[in-house]
């Protein structure tokens, strides 16, 4: 799965891998993402590549609560173009999720070591994900997920999934609506980057989710 990850990149360097004009939010670095908060999306619009911000925890349109019963921060690779909840943003809302880095807790015996994936030259990238527009009679947000897989490379040593990586050069696939095929849309998530992928332990600084700042990623 895929349960906390960073975002520290300067702006600069995230709106030159996603090709944007600007960014309508200031980002800040963060060390500690968690579900339920608002983290950048980047998304397709008449007037190219936009970057949004989006509530970490999808909820579908013709939900009748604004929070799920059931988390959805994730999407199963295998059911997504299936599941009710993700079905329609699988087809016509897909979005990339930029990150320069996640946790994964590793089991040893009776603890759960964790861990930080990062690319080998520590390079911002993007998680396939989903988004969905709520509306209800008090409030109206944008939500998402990122889409796992099984884990492959490094990451099988630590865990059994992973989340999916998109590759550069299918940025423009995967934002496509117009690419609506179950058959003309997995093998993007099948290019997920494992092999350029970095692993160490970090603290259980990370752990808590009131600890955000630098020393999350410190090595130990």
């Amino acid at each position: 799965m895929c349960g906390r990850f960073t975002l520290h990149t300067p702006v600069a360097g995230i709106l030159e891998a996603f090709s944007l004009a600007s960014s309508p939010v200031a980002l800040l670095p963060r060390y500690n993402i968690t579900p339920s908060q608002d983290i950048p999306v980047v998304r397709a619009s008449d007037e190219g590549r936009e970057l949004r911000m989006a509530r970490w925890g999808l909820v579908p349109g013709w939900s009748k609560e604004a929070r799920p019963k059931y988390s959805t921060i994730n999407a199963r690779a295998e059911s997504v173009a299936e599941k009710p909840t993700y079905r329609a943003a699988f087809r016509h809302k897909r979005c990339l999720i930029p990150a320069d880095g996640f946790y994964e807790w590793q089991k040893t015996g009776d603890k759960k070591i964790p861990h930080y994936i990062r690319m080998q030259d520590e390079s911002v990238f993007a998680f396939a994900g989903l988004w969905e527009h709520w509306e209800g009679e008090q409030a109206s947000f944008d939500s998402c997920a990122i889409i796992t897989l099984p884990a492959s490379g490094v990451m099988a040593t630590i865990h059994s999934r992973m989340p999916a990586i998109i590759a550069v050069d299918d940025y423009d696939a995967w934002l496509d609506a117009g690419i609506t095929d179950k058959a003309d849309i997995v093998p993007q998530l099948a290019s997920s980057l494992s092999d350029p992928l970095q692993a160490y332990a970090v603290s259980s600084h990370v752990n808590s989710p009131k600890n955000t700042d630098a020393r999350c990623i410190e090595p130990v």
